[in-house]
C-alpha cells in the first residue's frame, strides 16, 4: 500500500493544478451553446411552414455556386454538411483574403456571416475563448497543449492508483461515512466518496484529452500508409482540373455506402494530398456515426478508387472526441455533466487540502477518563461490503457517458445513471 500510496500522492499532486484548471475552465463550456445562442440579437431563421427541408435532395452544387458568387475571386476547397443544425458550411480559398469559412442555413436559404452576426454582450464571446484558451493550452500554444495533454495521462494514473487505495482506506467504514470528529478525516471522507462518484466521468474524460494530443502520429502514419497502399499508380500524374460535378460526385458515394450519409466533400487541389481526387466522409448509425469512412472518388473519370476502413486501433483513437464532446447534447444531460464536473472540483480541492492541513500543528487534545467513556471498537468490512456500492457508482457512470453515443433514445436512461451518484453524494452529505 505505500508504494501505491506514493503514486497517488506524487501524480495528485503534479497534475492537481492542472487539472483543476482544465475542469473549471469546462464549466461554462459545457453550456457555451446555450451562451451563444442567448447571446446573439435575434431569433434564428426558421423552415416555411409546410416546405419542410430534405436534406437527401440538396444541390450541393447550386448552394457552392452561390457561395462562389458571393464571394468572387475565392475557390472552393471544401463543403461540410451538418443534419442536426440544418447548416451547409463552405472552406472558401482566396488570394488576397486567404481562408474564409461561411454557412447556409438550409431551412431558410441564407448565408450565416459571422460579421453579420450581433451580439446583446461583447464581453460573452470574449469570456467563452478565454476559457477555451485556458481548457486547450493555458495560452501557451502548442506547449501548452502538450503539457496538459500529459497532465491528463498523469491524472489517469492518479485516478486510478486512488482507487486501488480506497479497499485499505475503508475497511472499517461504510460507504459515504463522512466523520467529522477531526477535520482532515473530514476532508479525506469527501475526496473519497467524490473520487468514487466522480471517477468513471474524470478517467474518461482524461483519457480522450491525452489521445487529442498524442494520437495524431499514429493517425498520421496510418495515413501515410494508405495513401501510399492506394494512390501509387497516381504518383507523377499532372493535376487536372476536376470534370465531375459536386452533385453527380455525392450520388456515387452515395450508392457506394447506401447506408450511410455524406457529412463533407473535400475538394482536389493541386499541390494537396489528394490532388486527383475528391474525398467524401461519410458517417453512419450509433457508434458508426463517429467513425468516418471516406470514399475516393477520381475527379476526371468519377470512378471510385478506394473506400477506406479504417482498422480497429485508429477506430478507437476516433471514439475520443465524441466521449469528449457528443454525449451530453440536451440541457438535461449538461446539467448534469456541470454538476459532476463541479464534484470533480470539490474533489481535487479536497484532496489537495487533505495533504497539505496535516502539516499543520495539531491541537491541544482534552483528556478524558477512560472509564466513562464507552468505546464503539470499529468493525473490518470483508471485500464484498468495500466495493459494491463504488463498483455500482462507477459502472453507473460510466454507462451514462457511453450511452448517449449508441442512441439518442438512450438519453434519458443515461441521464439517470448519471443522477445516481449525484443523488448519493447529495445524500450523504446532508445524512450526517
Amino acid at each position: 500500500m505505500k508504494y501505491w500510496y506514493g503514486i497517488h500522492k506524487w501524480t495528485s499532486l503534479i497534475c492537481a493544478v492542472f487539472l483543476l484548471i482544465m475542469c473549471v475552465s469546462a464549466l461554462p463550456l459545457i453550456f457555451s451553446r446555450e451562451i451563444v445562442a442567448f447571446n446573439q440579437v435575434g431569433a434564428p431563421g426558421v423552415a416555411p411552414a409546410g416546405n419542410p427541408f430534405n436534406l437527401s435532395a440538396l444541390s450541393v452544387g447550386k448552394y457552392a455556386a452561390d457561395a462562389l458568387e458571393r464571394y468572387p475571386g475565392s475557390s472552393l476547397r471544401a463543403v461540410y454538411l451538418d443534419y442536426e443544425r440544418m447548416t451547409a458550411g463552405f472552406s472558401l480559398q482566396s488570394t488576397g483574403k486567404g481562408s474564409q469559412y461561411v454557412r447556409l442555413d438550409l431551412s431558410t436559404g441564407r448565408f450565416i456571416d459571422r460579421s453579420d452576426q450581433q451580439v446583446k454582450y461583447e464581453f460573452i464571446p470574449k469570456f467563452i475563448d478565454s476559457m477555451y484558451r485556458m481548457h486547450v493550452d493555458m495560452y501557451l500554444g502548442e506547449w501548452g497543449r502538450k503539457l496538459l495533454g500529459f497532465m491528463c495521462g498523469l491524472s489517469i494514473v492518479a485516478l486510478l492508483s486512488g482507487l486501488w487505495l480506497y479497499a485499505p482506506f475503508t475497511r472499517t467504514l461504510t460507504f459515504g461515512t463522512i466523520r467529522t470528529a477531526h477535520r482532515r478525516s473530514c476532508w479525506i471522507d469527501w475526496h473519497k466518496l467524490l473520487g468514487v462518484a466522480t471517477l468513471s466521468w474524470a478517467v474518461l474524460l482524461s483519457a480522450s484529452g491525452f489521445i487529442f494530443v498524442f494520437a495524431g502520429p499514429v493517425y498520421n502514419a496510418w495515413n501515410e500508409i494508405t495513401h501510399k497502399e492506394f494512390l501509387q499508380e497516381y504518383q507523377g500524374r499532372p493535376y487536372s482540373a476536376p470534370r465531375i460535378l459536386i452533385d453527380d460526385v455525392l450520388a456515387i458515394a452515395k450508392a457506394a455506402v447506401p447506408d450511410r450519409r455524406v457529412t463533407g466533400i473535400e475538394m482536389p487541389q493541386a499541390g494537396g494530398r489528394m490532388p486527383w481526387h475528391y474525398t467524401i466522409r461519410t458517417q453512419g448509425e450509433g457508434f458508426a456515426a463517429y467513425i468516418n469512412k471516406p470514399v475516393w472518388i477520381d475527379a476526371s473519370t468519377g470512378a471510385i478508387t478506394a473506400i477506406i476502413e479504417l482498422p480497429w486501433y485508429i477506430q478507437a483513437l476516433a471514439m475520443a472526441r465524441p466521449v469528449h464532446f457528443s454525449n451530453h447534447d440536451t440541457l438535461l444531460l449538461k446539467s448534469l455533466w456541470f454538476i459532476i464536473d463541479a464534484f470533480t472540483c470539490i474533489m481535487i480541492v479536497t484532496g489537495m487540502y487533505a495533504w497539505f492541513v496535516k502539516f499543520r500543528p495539531k491541537s491541544s487534545v482534552v483528556k478524558v477518563n477512560s472509564q466513562s467513556v464507552a468505546f464503539d471498537y470499529p468493525v473490518r468490512q470483508s471485500p464484498r461490503q468495500i466495493w459494491q456500492a463504488p463498483i455500482a457508482v462507477i459502472l453507473l457512470t460510466g454507462f451514462g457517458i457511453i450511452a448517449p453515443l449508441a442512441s439518442k433514445e438512450w438519453n434519458v436512461i443515461s441521464a439517470f445513471a448519471l443522477a445516481m451518484p449525484i443523488v448519493l453524494a447529495i445524500y450523504y452529505c446532508f445524512r450526517r
